[in-house]
């Protein structure tokens, strides 16, 4: 084992103990807190809302053939995605051999040289400032659009197969998911949401983490049960302090309670169980309306979400240029409140009328 191999082993250790050891269970669930990690506005933590997560869960394992676990591009630190500066942060403490570095889909693409920390640095450059993994897929049958050419700067892509670079989806709120992956190629009709999530599990493994063969089903259920678990959100604001304090609803609890459900209190009426829109949906915060904290009397106002508009009327005049200055102000007399919304008026010329009954141009 080089040196290189036995610091990636350790930092992925470190950090699947770091998250264990800080977990502790509450008493009134099976859920439990991992471990906060602080962001630019305070702190961010995730709850395993379903008991699922343990250290020796397949999600941190390598099934493949590269060194890949589903945490290498799934980091609690980073809301369960991967960051450019953390991204740089492992390239320079591992010289580039993380297992996030494969040219697989790490480069730009998997020809490019990476034998040396220079080839590297070039090679994985979309990882290393926008956090980019490449995917290479053709044009999908049934498409609405047809390509026209192909302008690659990195030279891999045809018109056989597209390079498309994205940023990995977090695994965490997956609760919350109407479509499963980017562009919903992980949604298959007629399938629950888990047993898309369980596809698209055997999808990454055998892609990106080049496996030669697929997870079993025990692996791959119980990587969907550990991140379909987890919950993630902003437990402390700079200013505001705990957003659970005084009655505040903040943090991923309280998210993790959330009823959801897709066409819940749809405006159009889609609510499958029939409930009528509520345009007051955001309430989390009402607690915190009047608080003497400033910071928490803005994040209450973030949340107030006013509908009163005035019934509309269009009205269409047409008046000789001699009066045009006493209907508009006739108009603005007569429709004016005082309050937003009262609408406006415009004056536009007249070039040429005609009447409809005979076809004639009317003066």
């Amino acid at each position: 084992m080089s040196p290189r191999t036995a610091a990636t082993i350790a930092l992925t250790v470190a950090l699947v103990s770091a998250i264990s050891v800080r977990s502790r269970v509450r008493a009134d669930a099976d859920a439990r807190d991992l471990q906060p990690f602080r962001d630019d506005s305070g702190v961010v933590q995730t709850v395993s809302a379903n008991g699922a997560f343990t250290p020796d869960n397949p999600f941190f394992r390598s099934l493949g053939s590269n060194g890949r676990a589903c945490v290498t591009c799934h980091q609690a630190s980073d809301g369960w995605t991967i960051t450019p500066e953390h991204v740089r942060a492992r390239f320079a403490a591992t010289g580039g051999e993380d297992p996030l570095f494969r040219p697989n889909d790490g480069a730009t693409c998997p020809s490019d040289d990476v034998s040396t920390i220079q080839a590297k640095r070039s090679a994985y450059r979309m990882l290393l400032t926008k956090g980019l993994i490449r995917v290479g897929m053709g044009i999908p049958t049934g498409a609405e659009f047809t390509l026209l050419d192909a302008d690659d700067p990195y030279g891999c892509a045809t018109a056989a197969e597209l390079s498309l670079f994205r940023r990995p989806l977090p695994s965490t709120n997956l609760g919350f998911l109407s479509a499963v992956m980017w562009d919903g190629r992980e949604s298959a009709p007629g399938h629950t949401l888990l047993e898309n999530l369980r596809q698209q599990a055997i999808d990454a493994t055998l892609g990106h983490a080049q496996s030669g063969a697929p997870p079993t089903a025990f692996d791959a259920d119980a990587i969907v049960a550990l991140e379909s678990g987890l919950f993630t959100a902003q437990i402390e604001d700079r200013g505001a302090g705990r957003l659970t304090q005084h009655g505040g609803g903040g943090g991923p609890r309280e998210l993790a309670a959330q009823p959801f459900f897709v066409g819940i209190n749809d405006p159009l009426g889609g609510n499958p169980t029939g409930a009528a829109f509520n345009p007051r949906a955001f309430t989390l915060f009402d607690a915190w309306q009047n608080s003497s904290n400033p910071a928490q009397r803005a994040i209450y106002r973030g949340q107030e979400y006013h509908v009163d508009l005035l019934p509309k009327m269009e009205i269409e005049v047409v008046v000789a240029d001699e009066v045009v200055e006493d209907a508009v102000r006739a108009i603005i007399a007569a429709a004016r409140t005082g309050e937003i919304g009262d609408g406006r008026v415009f004056v536009l010329p007249v070039g040429q009328s005609y009447r409809i009954r005979t076809g004639e141009l009317v003066s």
